[in-house]
């Protein structure tokens, strides 16, 4: 019911397009404002944003309507451990992951990379002591060290789990993935691993906090369809469990996986999944193939925010998209690899860098070569405390996400047991927007990135005077502040036209301004007339 009520939202957004503010201010329709798609907001003082067609709109969004009687909750929620602009929404996130945990009846399947939180340790073998069915997968590389004290309450706990080793080989490439899935219902991703350093940041030799943890997300989509084609592929890695027949698949020895189409249980919202590995000789299907395919299809915008971008076919594809389409794209990466030679942000800069042998690159799963873009894009490297990274994993193409647990890299299409989810869903994408502003904003320490941004304005017609959206901030600024001398003798205006507007002050829309008494076309078109040379 939420997600038809904003429908009924979105269609009031179009009937209602120039008095956009004016909504926005009373009804609080942050749906309006997010499909004003080609509105130009002002940026924040000091920002290089000449490319950032919307830059801080979502940060406009604060709240959404409010629905009675609501049968269901949302199907998607995504979270975020640093700061967001609205409408994303930042949050413990281990918190919500226990919490997730907590909510399992009957079983929970959960591969990830690395587990170093006891609390996670702990809410799983809280859910196996009420009944549920738990199984655990993890990486050959993170058994020991600082994951001895979570494993341990898992076998405490007698709780099963196994490492890519299982199959009787010596472990996959990386076992990467990042999911849960609970009761067949439910499934988490995204790009968190369950460690100090992955969420809440790393700690000194006395246990105190000194960063602010890597950069993340998670993703919580209620989707039977999604459930079944992330225990399916959790089944192959399991096999038989501990011991037993070493049937575990892992990396290349499992079957393909193409790119399938699934929907949430309440919202009907589609959702693409894809895993990895496929064979390094077929790059068709593979799940690199699977992301350029989207990024053929945008028409407006593709943001990225990755901690690893190296394949050149990708990277291709959104040049092309770019330079042949006007697409805007905007990247952000974290310090530690973007400027590396292979890095695919150098070539979206437009900057050429050799190798340590003193050649270009060439992709070393397709031999796609080294291509610096003659119309470079904004790409920036995210500002981190202390040791943390830009960890994230995701695209914002038009109105739909990519996530997951895939780095754009050609280890993780046709090397490491990975996932990827494509969520097609606007709101969505305005969360994930939330949290690009932001962390884009952060990049330039000048930056004031809690400051709300300025209103945007349409053209529109008041009282028979036409208006450009640019020059409606002129005349508010004049009718809130003149002198009664400047409006009555300067702008030449009806005296008691003048009189009125400064007793109504102050003055927020162009159609308050209309309501005052006495303000007509001769009024307006001298307040248009005088706010040329308004300062």
């Amino acid at each position: 019911m939420v997600k038809k009520a904003r429908g009924i939202a979105k269609n009031l957004c179009y009937s209602f397009k120039k008095e956009i503010n004016l909504i926005a201010k009373i009804a609080k329709c942050e749906i309006c404002v997010s499909f004003l798609k080609k509105t130009k907001p002002k940026t924040t003082k000091g920002m290089k944003m000449k490319s950032f067609n919307r830059l801080f709109l979502s940060a406009v969004i604060m709240s959404t309507l409010s629905v009675s009687a609501q049968s269901y909750a949302d199907d998607i929620s995504v979270f975020f451990n640093h700061k967001v602009n609205a409408p994303a929404v930042q949050a413990n996130l281990e918190e919500k992951i226990i919490e997730l945990i907590n909510t399992a009846n009957s079983t929970i399947e959960i591969a990830v990379y690395d587990l170093d939180l006891p609390g996670i340790a702990n809410s799983l073998v809280d859910a196996k002591k009420r009944g549920v069915n738990v199984r655990f997968i993890t990486d050959e590389d993170n058994i020991a060290g600082e994951n001895t004290s979570a494993l341990s309450i898992l076998n405490a706990g007698k709780i099963p789990w196994i490492d890519d080793t299982e199959n009787g080989s010596a472990g996959s490439k990386i076992q990467h993935n990042k999911f849960i899935v609970i009761d067949g219902k439910v499934v988490l991703t995204g790009s968190t691993n369950f460690t100090q350093s992955g969420i809440h940041g790393d700690l000194d030799s006395t246990g105190k906090l000194i960063s602010e943890g890597n950069d993340n997300h998670i993703v919580i989509i209620k989707s039977s369809q999604l459930a079944q084609q992330y225990t399916n592929q959790f089944n192959v890695m399991w096999g038989d469990g501990q011991g037993g027949a070493k049937d575990s698949l892992f990396g290349l020895g499992k079957p393909d996986h193409f790119v399938t189409t699934t929907y949430t249980t309440n919202d009907n919202i589609r959702v693409d999944v894809q895993f990895t590995p496929q064979s390094p000789t077929i790059f068709q299907g593979s799940s690199l193939d699977t992301i350029i395919n989207y990024i053929q299809d945008a028409n407006e915008r593709i943001y990225l925010a990755q901690f690893v971008i190296s394949s050149q076919d990708v990277a291709d594809a959104m040049k092309a998209r770019h330079d042949d389409a006007g697409v805007e794209i905007l990247g952000l990466g974290d310090s530690s690899f973007f400027g590396r030679y292979y890095s695919e942000f150098m070539d979206m800069e437009g900057t050429a860098k050799l190798n340590d042998n003193g050649v270009f690159e060439v992709d070393d799963y397709t031999g796609a070569e080294n291509n610096p873009w003659a119309n470079p894009v904004d790409v920036r490297v995210a500002k981190m405390a202390g040791g943390d990274k830009f960890h994230q994993k995701y695209f914002i193409i038009d109105d739909m996400v990519i996530s997951g647990s895939h780095n754009v890299s050609g280890a993780a299409a046709f090397g490491n047991d990975e996932n990827i989810v494509a969520i097609f869903d606007p709101e969505t994408a305005s969360e994930f927007t939330g949290h690009f502003y932001r962390a884009f904003c952060e990049t330039d320490a000048k930056n004031d990135c809690d400051a709300e941004p300025a209103p945007v304005y349409e053209d529109g017609t008041f009282d028979g005077v036409f208006f450009k959206g640019s020059e409606i901030p002129n005349v508010l600024d004049l009718v809130n502040n003149a002198t009664m001398s400047q409006l009555d003798d300067d702008a030449a205006m009806n005296k008691t036209a003048a009189q009125n507007i400064i007793a109504a002050r102050p003055i927020d829309s162009m159609q308050q301004l209309s309501a005052v008494k006495y303000v007509g076309t001769a009024a307006m078109q001298d307040l248009l007339n005088y706010s040329k040379t308004w300062k």
